[in-house]
């Protein structure tokens, strides 16, 4: 393990050494950072960790090799994890069919947020949704159904042990 360990430090130090370029990373609505070292933009995310919703977005990509920025996505991919994480439980709520839908986050995944809502009739119906901040815009989200839910590989898993409002498959 650790072998293994001190080789892929030593891969993302051969990937800096050849880099000469940038990339401009949001961090949060606030902050831009400026990644040239793969490092320290790991080390910065384990010890402050002030992502937000806006987290992962590049700005600007300038003379950086193109394994540089596979390592950059797969850190931006394993912290958006961990912090759509956080969210889960959380109520939001949603415009949808002429009005305002209570719902809350179900699972979650790197793409987005799974979210429950419920109509005034009793009827529930799923949305995976991009933006917690923004969800009622017509590209940031997309209607699934509660079997194609329970089967994908995004979501399934996590909701064999969700508290759904609606659960047919279980019934």
């Amino acid at each position: 393990m650790r072998n293994q360990r001190f080789t892929r430090v030593n891969l993302i130090k051969q990937i800096e050494m050849s880099n000469k370029g940038h990339v401009y990373l949001r961090i949060n609505k606030n902050y831009v950072a400026t990644v040239r070292d793969l490092n320290s933009l790991a080390s910065y995310l384990e010890k402050v960790g002030d992502i937000d919703d806006s987290f992962g977005k590049i700005v600007e990509v300038s003379n950086v090799s193109e394994s540089f920025l596979k390592t950059l996505y797969k850190i931006v991919d394993r912290y958006t994890e961990i912090l759509n994480k956080k969210y889960l439980g959380r109520h939001v709520s949603v415009h949808r069919n002429q009005g305002f839908r209570d719902g809350f986050v179900v699972a979650t995944s790197k793409n987005g947020f799974l979210v429950e809502y419920e109509m005034p009739n009793g009827t529930t119906a799923l949305n995976v949704i991009k933006s917690l901040y923004f969800p009622d815009g017509r590209s940031n989200y997309k209607t699934i159904t509660y079997k194609r839910a329970f089967a994908s590989l995004e979501f399934g898993l996590q909701l064999q042990d969700a508290q759904l409002i609606n659960n047919p498959q279980r019934q």
